[in-house]
């Protein structure tokens, strides 16, 4: 595990509070690791029933952060651990899904040498799987955020921080490079959910700046009918699952991707 960054003790004492309150909820420890491979920014592992702890892993680059980043993964197994039972569900994938994106994949780049033949099945894979964890966690995220920002004043300059750093990274779907990559099918709907993410900051911070690219895109109009949803649909956790099947449903995914309740 890394070293702990330059942040205060009143953060890392936050930060412990996150940490006790999913152990309590759950009677399971968090885990907390710092790993070079990990892909994202930060993620937590529910635990399976017969799994002694959670595991919130993030990416070294993020110590500067890590208060928020507890504070957000906490907050997000926290819905699920608290939903009613009748509530809790998983997202799965249609057992066509990843046929589906390689077909597309791949008559998106037939006669084309922009990229290895033997790589577009990778890329599938990873737009494919791709598609599947931003649906399922980009509605809820921003609750979270909201919800952060509103209770935790003294973790505003992480958060901004940190989604300043994920908006920058967000905006790549609108470059020539990605639609060289992927068919509109993939392009479209992970721009428009992006769309909405930034709209939703640009409106929490009063920064529209953050927005414009994705309004000059096209995608000004879907973003707000996604987050319309957000007024419509309570915040609580037990409408996370309602809140997702109308994303899926308004941006077409529906068709590789359904809500179940949790097994």
């Amino acid at each position: 595990m890394a070293v702990r960054g330059d942040y205060s003790l009143d953060l890392r004492e936050l930060e412990q509070r996150f940490l006790d309150r999913v152990e309590s909820a759950s009677g399971k420890k968090v885990v907390v690791l710092s790993e070079t491979n990990f892909a994202g920014h930060a993620t937590i592992k529910i635990a399976a029933q017969d799994q002694p702890a959670h595991v919130l892993r993030y990416k070294p680059e993020q110590e500067a952060v890590r208060p928020y980043l507890v504070a957000f993964q906490c907050e997000f197994a926290l819905r699920s651990i608290l939903a009613e039972p009748a509530s809790q569900f998983q997202l799965s994938s249609d057992e066509h899904m990843m046929d589906e994106v390689l077909a597309l994949m791949q008559q998106h780049h037939k006669g084309k040498s922009d990229i290895p033949a033997d790589a577009i099945p990778q890329l599938a894979k990873q737009f494919g799987n791709g598609l599947g964890l931003q649906l399922r966690s980009m509605p809820i995220t921003m609750r979270v955020d909201q919800q952060i920002h509103d209770a935790h004043p003294d973790l505003r300059d992480l958060q901004r921080k940190s989604i300043d750093r994920q908006l920058q990274e967000n905006v790549h779907a609108l470059s020539p490079r990605a639609k060289i990559l992927a068919p509109d099918e993939i392009i479209k709907p992970n721009a428009s959910m992006n769309a909405a993410y930034a709209k939703f900051f640009s409106g929490l911070w009063d920064t529209p700046i953050i927005f414009t690219p994705y309004v000059a895109a096209g995608y000004g109009t879907v973003a707000s009918e996604l987050l319309a949803f957000h007024e419509r649909i309570p915040p609580d956790a037990n409408h996370d699952r309602k809140l997702i099947d109308v994303w899926a449903k308004h941006l077409g995914l529906d068709r590789w991707f359904k809500t179940k309740a949790k097994e």
